[in-house]
This record gives C-alpha cells, sequence and structure tokens, in this order.
C-alpha cells in the first residue's frame, strides 16, 4: 500500500505517518525501488495500535516506551502497565480540571447579568479605543 491508501485505510494523514516514521514511532517502512513506501497489513496494525493507545490517553512519547518496552518481551508486562495507568491518572487529571471549568462555566451563565455583563460593560466603556465595540 502506498502511504495515501494506509492514511485513508487507518484513518489518519500522510503528515501524521511521516512524523510518526520520523520519531521511530513506527517501525522502517519499505520502500520500493523508486524509493514510495509500500506498506502492508502488519503496519496497519501497528497503526490501530498506536491508535488504542493514544486513546487511552498516552503520549507518543509513552507509546514509544511501551512499544520498546513490548520488544524486550514479556518480562515488562508490570512496566508496561505502568505506563496504562499513568496515562489514566492523567485523564482522571484532566477529567477533574474540565470539571471544574465546566462548574465555573455554568456559575458564570447562572449570574451573567450580575457578574460579567456589568465587568465587561465597564471594562469596554473605560477605554477610549473600545467605544466602538461596546455592546
Amino acid at each position: 500500500m502506498t502511504i495515501r491508501e494506509i492514511a485513508a485505510k487507518t484513518n489518519m494523514s500522510t503528515d501524521t505517518l511521516r512524523y510518526y516514521e520520523r520519531i521511530v514511532l513506527l517501525p522502517p517502512v519499505p520502500r520500493n525501488a523508486a524509493g514510495i513506501r509500500n506498506y502492508d497489513e502488519y503496519f496497519v496494525n501497528f497503526i490501530n495500535l498506536i491508535k488504542k493507545l493514544k486513546a487511552s490517553g498516552m503520549s507518543l512519547e509513552h507509546i514509544i516506551d511501551y512499544i520498546r518496552l513490548a520488544e524486550m518481551g514479556d518480562a515488562t508486562i508490570q512496566e508496561r502497565k505502568k505506563l496504562l495507568a499513568e496515562a489514566r491518572e492523567t485523564l482522571l487529571d484532566k477529567i477533574n480540571s474540565l470539571q471544574l471549568v465546566a462548574e465555573l462555566a455554568d456559575y458564570q451563565l447562572r449570574n451573567y447579568e450580575n457578574l460579567l455583563q456589568p465587568e465587561t460593560y465597564a471594562l469596554l466603556n473605560r477605554h477610549p479605543a473600545s467605544k466602538a465595540l461596546a455592546i
């Protein structure tokens, strides 16, 4: 498969696939005599593994570590699970942070007329250049 074909098959951009090669996230892709990448089903499966790890919250750096550990065999299973657990913790931290942001947005919406609206008017009316922007 060409890079365009595998990009379509895996729903990835060609730029992303080239980037993954550059950072050695993907193994070297064989090339034909003309120098064109020649992907096969192995790469489809490899890319799908990367996508699953990304979906679990893993950074590309940790995915590279995970793959290197996996290449070392079963002795690294606990280390790989640790990487997954760290990614999960990072996701939970992000969820908590987003929950706080959503609560603030809810508060601002409930109290818009008493909080943001007067502040917005006051701010826009204090600066001469903002007169044209006044609501």
